[in-house]
């Protein structure tokens, strides 16, 4: 897996509600939202990576509220069922049935929620994707304004076909900022393609900070929940992110 399967670390002062986001197609969009007890804040949209909604992915969303914002985990994968099993080969097998163009608009329609049910205050959305998550992150910045991206680990050159989301570095002139990536030296990512990726983004003239962590593998935002090599890099990245949003989302930056 990108990141561990348990998680046994409650975060106080979080609120958790099921939540269903209607879609255009008359389904509803499956998620966990949580938000600071005193239930207001900007809005945040975490995006997993193939696994879909695991307690490390539920454990940031608590995180997130506990900083002060209102932080909704859709389940993209909701069509498809859970995974038989928690395995590489199963969660690449279900992947290789997700439509994600059609992911892509469940997740457009997640902001729109996000922006009526978050902090009026601002328009802008944050975004926080993982691996496929981050690579779908970056595609909805090219597709839709006022957000505030930060990515782990996406795919500049992702998978390519019919059923497949485009490439981040082939939309580049359309991708909107501000946006935060971060990668590892030790990921099976290639960092040739990161950093032609990060080369081209920063051409375009966006807002743009990127990241690659010495001795990091994938899946290293692991290391705040469990000591290992990774996390210094962890620690550090996740409170850039807070740094980030705090910057461009007004929330409050809470350790």
């Amino acid at each position: 897996m990108c990141h561990p399967e348990d998680v046994d670390k409650p975060v106080p002062g979080v609120a958790r509600e099921e939540v269903g986001i209607s879609l255009a197609s008359g389904e509803r969009l499956p998620g966990s939202c949580c938000r600071p007890e005193r239930g207001r804040g900007p809005g945040i949209l975490l995006i997993s990576d193939i696994y879909g909604r695991t307690p490390f992915y539920q454990h940031l969303a608590e995180r997130l509220a506990g900083a002060g914002y209102v932080a909704l985990l859709p389940d993209m994968f909701f069509r498809l069922g859970p995974l038989p099993e928690v395995t590489r080969d199963a969660a690449f097998a279900r992947w290789d049935r997700l439509d994600e163009h059609q992911a892509l608009s469940d997740l457009e329609s997640a902001i729109g929620w996000l922006r009526q049910h978050a902090d009026s205050r601002t328009s802008t959305v944050g975004q926080l994707g993982f691996c496929l998550g981050g690579t779908f992150a970056l595609d909805l910045c090219a597709r839709l304004d006022d957000l505030a991206t930060v990515c782990y680990y996406a795919f500049p050159k992702s998978r390519s076909g019919p059923n497949q989301a485009p490439r981040p570095i082939d939309i580049v002139n359309a991708i909107q900022g501000p946006i935060l990536s971060f990668w590892g030296d030790a990921d099976y990512i290639d960092l040739d393609e990161v950093r032609e990726f990060s080369d081209e983004v920063r051409a375009h003239g966006i807002s743009y900070g990127d990241e690659i962590y010495p001795g990091a593998g994938h899946g290293f935002l692991s290391g705040l929940i469990e000591d290992s090599d990774n996390t210094g890099a962890a620690t550090d990245s996740w409170s850039k992110t807070l740094d980030f949003y705090a910057a461009h989302l007004t929330g409050a930056r809470v350790s």
